[in-house]
């Protein structure tokens, strides 16, 4: 069952809801196309160094309510629980250097998607001469370290700490690697815990899944993934008592050991229940003889409409105690901070990037006009299959994901059909260099990352290749897409990934390349089938899932491995029939 929802239309929520707040907050500058916010005056002169951070949309307030003077320069905002894309990333970097010569300090947190996207855009910045350094917020401790799958820990709510004090630390004039070092002690201090009671529907869909009346959910996160474990409902003073056992032995507190707190509401628990959190955190801190100088609670980052909370400590090293505190207790302009003065506009000049037209020329080995049309169909079919599976792999995505993954293939999908006689479809290298774009743009997240990176390497190679025939080329460039999710994304075979069926099939192409076009057709078919079908035993140690531990969401084939498998078989089927 759906719920209801106060929104006009799925595909505008965000920029309709970023819109609200730069209207709320007149103050702030909005640039809506890439979905950055900005504060006042960023483009005139200045010689501190500049603080962004970012992530998917529906946990407002986080990030744009923090961009202010003494917290953040510049805010990225991604889809619904997706990762902004590269270039509106690169676009916020730019805007805070364009007379800026500090640096910037990029904070990211800690899921695929986002140090993917963001690690791009650093990379482009660097090519750029933009002087940049990155610090991954990682607190989560609801997974035991021996249970942790190659994405690390999440970033959760603790990252606030961060975005507090780097953001004083670089109002004060820090230099940038002053800035950063403090910036990753303060993120090694810091630890964090959530409890849920029920999951978050996304705007227009289901509830992501169920928790019981008389349960909670131990280790929730904010995108609606399921949690570490499930335990009977409980009074609000044994369930912080159960978080603060936890937190204490991940930051190994001791007896007058000082911190700082943050109580952070998923969007859904009532203001009565979030006080009751923290006099109990509190209490309870004091009954340990652990000293919690400063307390911090609200909606800070939510989960759309959960309900729960995080609650995250950070434990001061006794040598920068005094430091710390003063950079919590610095003013800032962030309007999510009580007691500014941001709803009050002023008239000043707008400034804005201008954005440069992209151009592809045409690389690499020319198709005849037989292959030019097959390529073309094969694209269109591809397409298709996918826009067809939407709902099924969103329903595969959910549990484990955030139930959004067909959808986001779809935007490729129809993009791709949108734009397709646009194409240059005589070049298949200059086609991957455009639909490499395309996804950037279109898809966001990991989904949009990986299907990113994966065109630009698949270009690249058949770019730097021309002389080969096509079956190999195709190999060359399959495989050259796979080593480069391995490099930049740490999945690897096995990990209950895109990667379980793509690897496979690469490797029965490699191997029959000597074989007609056909045989190998239905050969990769075969293979890339009986590679997604095999994860449904596999335990997901890459990505979003591998946070999620409870075996009924983790029976199903992995929706990205699924996705994969749907548009082979389209490209092979389309190829045996042309």
């Amino acid at each position: 069952m759906s719920k209801k929802n106060l929104i006009n239309s799925v595909t505008t929520a965000v920029d309709e809801s970023l819109t609200g707040l730069s209207m709320t907050f007149p103050r702030l500058d909005l640039h809506l196309k890439k979905r950055v916010v900005l504060e006042p005056l960023w483009a005139e002169f200045s010689d501190k160094v500049t603080i962004i951070c970012g992530g998917g949309s529906g946990h407002e307030p986080f990030a744009s309510g923090f961009v202010g003077s003494g917290m953040l320069n510049a805010a990225i905002a991604g889809s619904i629980f997706a990762s902004p894309p590269p270039s509106h990333i690169l676009y916020a970097l730019k805007c805070v250097s364009i007379n800026n010569k500090a640096g910037t300090l990029v904070i990211i947190p800690n899921y695929t998607g986002d140090c993917l996207n963001f690690a791009i855009a650093i990379e482009k910045a660097k090519v750029d001469g933009i002087k940049v350094n990155e610090v991954i917020a990682a607190d989560d401790c609801s997974i035991p370290e021996n249970e942790l799958g190659r994405a690390g820990k999440r970033g959760l709510c603790g990252i606030l700490f961060i975005m507090k004090i780097a953001g004083a630390l670089a109002q004060r004039k820090y230099n940038l690697e002053e800035v950063t070092k403090f910036a990753k002690l303060v993120s090694q201090n810091i630890a964090t815990y959530g409890v849920g009671l029920t999951a978050c529907t996304l705007p227009g869909k289901g509830l992501m899944f169920e928790i019981p009346n008389d349960e909670i959910e131990f280790g929730l996160g904010v995108h609606g993934e399921a949690g570490y474990e499930r335990k009977k409902l409980q009074n609000v003073n044994e369930i912080v008592s159960q978080i603060l056992k936890k937190l204490i032995e991940t930051l190994l507190i001791r007896s007058n050991d000082s911190i700082a707190i943050i109580v952070n509401n998923f969007g859904g628990l009532s203001q009565l229940e979030t006080g009751i959190v923290v006099k109990e955190i509190v209490t309870q801190c004091q009954l340990f003889r652990i000293k919690p100088l400063r307390v911090y609670s609200g909606i800070l980052m939510s989960s759309l409409d959960s309900v729960g909370i995080h609650i995250s400590i950070l434990k001061f090293p006794e040598n920068e105690k005094e430091q710390i505190i003063n950079c919590l207790d610095d003013s800032t302009d962030a309007p999510q901070w009580p007691g500014k003065s941001f709803t009050v506009p002023f008239e000043s000049e707008k400034f804005s990037i201008k954005e440069e037209t992209v151009i592809f020329h045409k690389l690499g080995k020319k198709f005849n006009e037989h292959e030019e049309r097959l390529f073309k169909e094969c694209l269109l079919k591809a397409s298709q299959a996918i826009i067809d599976k939407e709902n099924y792999i969103n329903d595969l995505d959910r549990g484990c994901g955030d139930g959004d993954c067909g959808s986001t293939l779809k935007q490729l999908a129809e993009a791709i059909v949108t734009s397709v006689e646009d194409l240059s479809l005589s070049h298949a290298a200059s086609v991957f260099m455009e639909l490499s774009y395309i996804a950037e743009e279109k898809m966001g997240g990991t989904s949009g990352a990986l299907y990113s990176l994966m065109f630009t390497l698949a270009g690249k190679e058949l770019a730097n290749c021309d002389n080969e025939n096509w079956p190999q080329l195709w190999h060359n460039a399959w495989k050259t897409a796979i080593n480069g999710i391995m490099k930049y994304s740490k999945a690897r075979i096995g990990d209950k990934t895109m990667l379980d069926a793509m690897v496979p099939g690469c490797s029965e192409f490699e191997t029959n390349l000597s074989l007609s076009v056909i045989e190998i057709g239905k050969k990769i078919e075969k293979a890339v089938k009986d590679g997604c079908e095999a994860t449904k035993k596999m335990t997901p140690k890459a990505g979003r899932a591998s946070y999620v531990k409870q075996a009924e969401f983790l029976t199903q084939v992995d929706a990205g491995a699924y996705a994969v498998t749907t548009w082979i078989t389209a490209i092979v089927n389309t190829i045996l029939n042309f």
